[in-house]
């Protein structure tokens, strides 16, 4: 029997629409196996994975393409929830949204005719990191951290959208084996992921009742503040944590006693958790960071965090994970990409970038930035010595478009005097946090002023060049052969720095 979900009349199996309503009927009884079947028209059902709150996950394979896929059934008893309905949903569009090697792609979701709410998504050989725990127990250092600067670059590719996933635990983290033998680490579950900034439609849950995994939230979640990406990167402290020790540094005899801990108390340090490890000294710092009470306090991005993390153990070029936005190096010099709040893409390096893109040494840097589209090989503007950026190249074999030049920057002698030994930081946050069309003026004086600085260290003036190129690759200048020139003077100042090259080769293309 079939029970319409508004009046509670009860119809045969063979009616699909209740008369009073005419709403779709669903069936109101217990999960039934579906080994053998056939969802939607497409998907052979092989064999259960497993069983959640939400529903059954099965592995299945195409009918038409033998591609294997993992499908996920939501409970027909919670059909009627349109609260869980709507989760399940969101699950599907904001996963799919995301395209990142890390993140368990979305291929298909929907209701079949008769009623069963299904999403299809890619079939990940692995296991939860919440079982190589269990199995294993703590992780070496090098491990636990390229564990997690993958799940960082998952992260921060789902919060350049504005999505949070808000239920980060090792649960929703699956490793698996790359085709080098390393881990390859693959974020799922964004069944309570939700776009910041969204409307009142977005919402999926009741109001005042908190969402996710309470010994993995962050203060803000338990306490029911608005998120953003910095929640995400508190629970990813959290898993980095637990994989480095075993335990959590909230020690509690209670999940509610933790909560508190966590609202009131200073995490616990590595050291004194396992006192039987040895773990790198700068490491702790970077926990630290990543674990602050508040967010203002806290990492402001899941890449920061993931590149800290890389220099802290020594994860730096060439071995390493990948932490890419991008799935190869072919894509690097790009249009701008534009989401609804930055301008710009980041790739953060000092780990290895796959199918052979090369990263910046450990210290140097933490983005890259993408350059103005490329032009024609025959067309393609040649690599000159680099002048000052407000003046025109002495040599050029083409002609490039006028453009609106930059605001011309004041006399070196007006500007105030820099530390020179925190030039590497300034750069930094010039290149991670300024960089965008809006701010491309102020990048390019600062980065400028740093350039010609007195006593500036040979390798920071290198990456002072580098960052000068990058903000000319930027609107309005958008001036890609002066941009390329700065990027060759650059390499010229530190051709140990493999990125320089590789960029100052995709400008002679």
């Amino acid at each position: 029997m079939k029970i319409c979900p508004v009046c509670s009349t009860e119809y045969a199996n063979d009616v699909r629409f209740c008369p009073n309503d005419g709403q779709t009927l669903r069936s109101s009884g217990p999960a039934q196996d579906l080994v053998g079947q056939v969802v939607a028209d497409r998907y052979h059902i092989m064999k259960k994975l497993g069983e959640g709150g939400m529903g059954q996950v099965y592995l299945a394979e195409h009918v038409k393409m033998g591609r294997r896929s993992a499908i996920k059934v939501m409970n027909p008893a919670m059909v009627h929830d349109p609260e869980a309905v709507a989760r399940f949903n969101r699950e599907a569009a904001n996963a799919s949204r995301i395209s990142d090697s890390h993140v368990c792609a979305i291929y298909d979701f929907g209701e079949t005719p008769e009623g069963l709410i299904y999403l299809a998504m890619e079939y990940v050989e692995g296991e939860p990191l919440t079982e190589l725990l269990a199995r294993e127990g703590a992780q070496p250092v090098e491990r636990a951290a390229g564990i997690c600067i993958q799940v960082a670059a998952a992260l921060q590719a789902a919060h350049d959208l504005g999505i949070v996933h808000r239920d980060l635990k090792p649960d929703n983290i699956m490793v698996t084996r790359g085709r080098d033998g390393t881990d390859a680490v693959k974020v799922v579950d964004f069944g309570i992921a939700k776009a910041v900034g969204g409307d009142d439609s977005q919402k999926v849950t009741k109001t005042g009742l908190v969402v996710g995994t309470p010994e993995f939230m962050s203060p803000e979640q338990l306490s029911g503040d608005k998120l953003d990406g910095r929640s995400d990167v508190y629970s990813l402290a959290l898993v980095l944590f637990k994989t480095l020790t075993g335990a959590l540094p909230f020690p509690a005899d209670t999940a509610q006693e933790a909560m508190v801990k966590r609202l009131t108390d200073d995490p616990a340090e590595l050291n004194a958790v396992r006192p039987d490890l040895d773990f790198p000294k700068a490491l702790q710092a970077t926990l630290n960071t990543g674990l602050a009470r508040y967010p203002v306090d806290r990492y402001q991005s899941a890449a920061k965090f993931a590149h800290d993390l890389a220099t802290v153990v020594g994860l730096s070029p060439p071995a390493g994970p990948l932490l890419s936005t991008y799935a190869d190096d072919e894509t690097e010099l790009l249009e701008p990409v534009r989401t609804r709040r930055r301008s710009r893409v980041p790739i953060v390096v000092g780990v290895v970038v796959a199918l052979g893109a090369v990263g910046v040494a450990a210290r140097m840097g933490r983005n890259v930035w993408v350059t103005p589209s490329v032009p024609p090989a025959d067309t393609a503007p040649q690599v000159v010595a680099p002048t000052p950026p407000d003046t025109t190249p002495a040599r050029a074999p083409v002609e490039p478009p006028r453009r609106r030049p930059l605001p011309r920057p004041p006399p070196r002698d007006s500007r105030p005097r820099i530390n020179v030994a925190r030039a590497r930081d300034l750069l930094d946050d010039l290149l991670l946090d300024k960089l965008e069309p809006r701010t491309a003026a102020m990048v390019l004086d600062s980065a400028t002023h740093i350039f010609n600085a007195p006593g500036i260290a040979r390798g920071d003036k290198a990456y002072a060049a580098f960052v000068i190129g990058n903000a000319l690759f930027q609107p309005p200048a958008q001036d890609r052969q002066q941009g390329c020139a700065w990027v060759r003077t650059a390499t010229e100042l530190d051709p140990a720095q493999p990125l320089y090259t590789k960029i100052l080769a995709a400008c002679a293309r």
